[in-house]
C-alpha cells in the first residue's frame, strides 16, 4: 500500500523525469536543423548523463565504503549498539554501485550491440 508521502516522492521524481527530459529535447532541438541532428544532439547528451551517473557512482560508492570503515570501527568498541549488518549493508551497497558504471557499460552493448567501450576515470569513452 502506497502512503501519502510515498506518492508526493513519486510525483516529485516523475516531475522532475519530465523536466529533465523536456530539457534534453529542447537542447536537441535548439542545435539541429534536421532530425538526425536532433537524434545525435540527444545521443550525445545522454553519453554525457551517463558519465555524470558514473561519476556519482564512483563517488557514492567511495563514500558509502568509508562510511561502513567507521561503522566496523564503532561496532568493535560497542558491539551491542551497533549491530554488525549495518556495516555490512553499507559495505554492500559501497561495492554495487563501485560496480555499477561497468554495469552500464556491458548492459549497454547487450541491448545496443556492439563492444562496450573502454572505460576512463570519468566514466566510458567512445571507441
Amino acid at each position: 500500500m502506497i502512503n501519502f508521502k510515498q506518492a508526493e516522492l513519486t510525483k516529485k521524481l516523475l516531475l522532475g523525469f519530465f523536466f529533465v527530459a523536456t530539457f534534453f529535447a529542447a537542447n536537441a532541438y535548439s542545435q539541429a536543423k534536421d532530425i538526425g541532428g536532433v537524434a545525435s544532439t540527444i545521443t550525445s547528451n545522454i553519453q554525457a548523463l551517463t558519465n555524470l551517473i558514473s561519476a556519482g557512482a564512483y563517488l557514492g560508492g567511495t563514500a558509502m565504503f568509508l562510511i561502513a570503515v567507521f561503522q566496523f570501527r564503532q561496532h568493535k568498541e560497542n558491539p551491542t549498539q551497533v549491530p554488525l549488518s549495518k556495516p555490512m549493508m553499507f559495505m554492500a551497497i559501497a561495492g554495487a554501485l563501485l560496480f555499477m558504471p561497468s554495469l552500464i557499460a556491458v548492459t549497454g552493448g547487450t541491448i545496443f550491440g556492439g563492444t562496450p567501450a573502454k572505460g576512463n576515470a570519468m566514466g566510458t569513452t567512445p571507441p
